[in-house]
């Protein structure tokens, strides 16, 4: 396999260890690397763009606050000066969840991993602690989030690459640079598997030991034991644990002994369901071939029991906040497209925000949208369903032209064209496209 034994020992020995630090530490006093819990907080893991669409009869919002999206980049900042573990790690960029509890779940970076990478994995927990109405364990995870906090959850995020010998020596569960593509950059367009996305799996690892619970006392047992049970089902009938590599057999013999086989059958059926795999076209299945599934309609077909987790606990929809990288150049596209595989991808994003200065382009897909531009021109095009774009100055410093097909809207942030739009917020209230 071409990443093989390597891949899957690295995360191996870092969640054993993390792990063992975190049977140790649970219940006593704080390290000189713990924060005040009373410390300023991000807001709550669910607040999302959701509430853009909440429009009056007449088109406009009760509320004249801007949308959560005009603040949204702003998660990550210095570490605090009491960080002195993480910040003596070259740790020093730090950004945080707060758990309804009061409790908070911590992030650290290195500088040189960059903020919007350390951003998009802010996202990614919250997406994760999001209640999911009608699902069977997900409907409230205010108690997943509060015992994350309480069993010290931390992800860190060194730069580069992980390399044996090399790690962080700090107690976290690591996610690197290198494994972190932000949409829109060069390595999630190109779909480089160098640099495959294993943020979904890291971030979901943290949540599962520390919130579901594995070794840590956790707020879902009934989960986990139908995890743990499924992940040995799915050995003895070959759904998962597909013998690729002769490191696979060792591999989850491994995982067996340490109790770890629930964490990483989830994780490969996680990264299928949203996805992640589907471009992928060196061997059939997902997770370098180790999972029967590649996409999340193979992973309904030949996985049925692992979809049903999945949607046990998870949205459907990426529905945080994305912000593509700054480097992007060109059209984003979120409905699937064949001939452009990242849609594989981006087709279950739904909340999309271009960054940085480059004129690109924004085409959404059949869901209720919310994109917002960038300091450029940009075409913002809904595509389907009841879609929002965002400004974020008052709707008096903007002006309006209709033209054949869409809308001109000239501002502070360029001048757009808006196509397939529903609803415009700004800093003081929606408007219905229809009524400009």
């Amino acid at each position: 396999m071409k990443h093989s034994n390597l891949k899957w020992k690295n995360g191996l020995v870092w969640s054993a260890a993390y792990l063992l630090f975190l049977l140790i530490n649970t219940v006593g006093c704080g390290s000189s690397g713990e924060l005040d819990e009373a410390s300023p907080s991000s807001t709550g893991p669910a607040d999302s763009a959701d509430s853009a669409n909440e429009t009056n009869e007449n088109g406009s919002q009760s509320s004249a606050d801007r949308h959560p999206s005009c603040d949204s980049e702003n998660v990550v900042r210095e570490a605090p000066a009491e960080a002195t573990e993480y910040i003596q790690a070259g740790m020093t960029r730090y950004a945080e969840v707060q758990a309804p509890d009061g409790g908070i779940i911590k992030i650290f970076g290195a500088p040189e991993t960059g903020d919007e990478r350390i951003r998009r994995a802010h996202s990614l927990l919250r997406f994760f602690l999001q209640d999911v109405a009608g699902s069977e364990f997900g409907v409230d995870k205010s108690e997943v989030a509060n015992r994350m906090a309480s069993n010290r959850a931390v992800l860190v995020m060194p730069a580069g690459e992980h390399q044996e010998g090399n790690e962080p020596r700090v107690e976290a569960q690591p996610l690197y640079a290198d494994e972190t593509p932000v949409e829109g950059s060069r390595w999630y367009m190109q779909n480089n598997y160098e640099h495959r996305d294993a943020a979904f799996e890291e971030i979901f690892h943290l949540v599962h030991d520390t919130g579901i619970g594995t070794y840590l006392p956790g707020a879902l047992p009934e989960y986990q034991s139908r995890l743990r049970a499924e992940a040995e089902a799915s050995l003895l009938d070959g759904r998962w644990g597909i013998a690729v590599d002769p490191y696979v057999s060792e591999w989850i013999e491994e995982l067996r002994q340490e109790d770890s086989l629930a964490q990483e059958y989830i994780a490969s059926v996680l990264d299928s369901y949203y996805g992640l795999w589907a471009p992928w076209d060196e061997a059939d299945g997902g997770m370098w071939g180790v999972y029967i599934a590649k996409t999340r309609e193979e992973v309904a077909e030949k996985d049925p029991q692992g979809y049903a987790l999945m949607e046990a606990f998870l949205p459907k929809w990426l529905n945080y906040e994305v912000h593509l990288a700054s480097e992007l150049d060109g059209d984003f596209h979120m409905t699937l497209d064949l001939s452009k595989p990242y849609t594989h991808k981006s087709q279950y994003l739904v909340h999309v925000t271009l960054t940085g200065s480059n004129s690109s382009n924004l085409y959404g897909n059949a869901q209720d949208n919310t994109l917002k531009g960038n300091s450029a021109d940009n075409i913002l095009d809904g595509a389907q369903g009841r879609d929002t774009v965002v400004y974020c100055q008052n709707r008096s410093d903007y002006s309006v032209s209709p033209v054949d097909g869409g809308i001109v809207l000239e501002g502070p942030e360029g001048r757009d064209f808006l196509k397939n739009i529903e609803v415009i917020h700004f800093a003081d209230g929606t408007v219905l496209a229809d009524d400009l």
